[in-house]
């Protein structure tokens, strides 16, 4: 998970390829279809689980190329079950996680029958507890042996990654109904070829990144495929990274959806069951900001949900939305976990109300954990002290607004007076000041 609006550059390679009518004024849109809502959490195997070697990350972190390293993560591939209770204590009944490829196929060619059994017991205590399995197959993470073949940027990429979903598929269909292909490829772009945060660290790498963008979507439509063809009970998507755009200076309206977005979403037309996003604050594209100072703007929150729903005519599976601190330091603008929690999710059933089907919503995240480089911005439900070495879960007043949100089944006006969220203007101007791109 990383959150910085798309660079220009990058805009450059996609508009390009930009249609110029939405998804569902070309293709019937799919039926809706009952499903239970999905009260979920979410989590990354690089971030959670610890103990990575064997990716592209681990690599760049071993290069001692990011704030901190990340030997542990947060104890999660092995305090999973503590998590799960915790989640299952809140009412909830979705996990999301990965099921890391670098751990399944540590070596080209070569599978790993522990990493395998490791991930069976993960689905299988997800399931007694409830909690509907949510699988990502590419959070950021990938192989390291995968770079030696050119990455993604490399013809070889979009084969290989669909031998292993085949795999995933044989391996793991029978207890898994949810896919997500990749986390944020607009992000995945960004970091690694845009702003050289992410590896493989490029910078403004304008033909690399169209490169590495279509074979994204290359290997989207043969995981689709190849998902649907061994498990026919699959429901398959990706996740964008979404932001509301604010233009200082000008009036505000409800923001079109983005042309990076509308890119991907395009790309992959016909090959999604739904349309999946990342929504955490409002954005403005002069004033980078760090993830504490992130503008709160739960009304973007509404806004993506309508228009990504507009665009593609799917039904709609939020797979983040969340609030960062700064080492659990009070935020200045006055937001709090619980107030932002409930402010979202008021919004999330505004668009209900609008007719929008809404699958889902999955908070980011059960835990603090490593965000991509560093242990300081906090996101979770729970607080760890990962950096510390002190992996005691303990509760921020989000878990009990969740709990209550997940009992009541949405945002009741008492939770609205519980968990008031600060005056909108004092929160702004609260805010901290600018700092360059990438900072975290």
């Amino acid at each position: 998970m990383i959150r910085h609006g798309i660079g220009l550059t990058l805009l450059a390679v996609l508009l390009a390829h930009l249609p110029t009518q939405p998804v569902q004024a070309r293709t019937a849109a799919a039926k809706p279809e009952p499903v239970t809502f999905l009260w979920g959490v979410a989590t990354a195997g690089h971030q959670y689980e610890g103990g990575d070697r064997h990716s592209n990350w681990a690599k760049w972190v071993a290069a001692g190329r990011t704030a901190d390293a990340n030997p542990q993560g947060v104890q999660g591939y092995d305090m999973y079950e503590q998590d799960m209770d915790l989640a299952k204590d809140m009412g909830l009944n979705a996990w999301r996680m990965s099921i890391e490829w670098s751990r399944i196929e540590p070596v080209e060619g070569q599978i790993d029958p522990a990493e395998v059994a490791h991930y069976h017991a993960m689905l299988a205590a997800a399931r007694r507890r409830g909690l509907t399995p949510i699988v990502t197959l590419m959070h950021f993470a990938y192989p390291a042996w995968l770079d030696a073949r050119g990455g993604w940027e490399g013809s070889a990429a979009a084969p290989a990654f669909n031998r292993h979903v085949a795999y995933m598929a044989k391996e793991f269909g029978p207890e898994v109904r949810w896919w997500l292909t990749f986390n944020e490829p607009n992000m995945f772009l960004q970091g690694g070829y845009q702003n050289g945060f992410f590896p493989p660290g490029k910078t403004l790498a304008l033909f690399s990144a169209d490169r590495v963008a279509h074979h994204l979507m290359q290997a989207h439509g043969l995981a689709y495929e190849t998902l649907h063809g061994l498990c026919p009970q699959a429901r398959v998507g990706f996740n964008m990274y979404a932001t509301q755009f604010r233009v200082t200076g000008l009036e505000e309206g409800p923001s079109p959806i983005g042309p990076d977005e509308r890119w991907y979403l395009d790309a992959a037309r016909g090959r999604l069951d739904f349309a999946c996003f990342d929504y955490y604050c409002r954005t403005t594209l002069t004033q980078p900001r760090p993830h504490e100072g992130w503008e709160v703007y739960p009304q973007g929150f509404y806004n993506t949900i309508k228009r990504y729903h507009a665009w593609t005519g799917l039904p709609v599976l939020v797979a983040e939305n969340g609030l960062a601190t700064r080492d659990l330091a009070p935020r200045q603008d006055g937001w709090t976990r619980a107030a932002y929690l409930v402010a979202h999710v008021k919004q999330l059933q505004r668009a209900q109300s609008e007719g929008v089907p809404v699958l889902g919503y999955v908070h980011w995240s059960i835990t603090d954990n490593y965000e991509w480089g560093s242990y300081a911005p906090r996101f979770g439900l729970y607080s760890v002290e990962g950096r510390a070495g002190d992996f005691r879960r303990v509760p921020t007043d989000g878990v009990a607004a969740y709990r209550a949100i997940a009992a009541a089944g949405g945002v009741t006006p008492a939770l609205e007076a519980r968990y008031p969220g600060p005056d909108r203007a004092e929160s702004q101007a609260a805010l901290p000041g600018a700092v360059a791109s990438g900072a975290r």
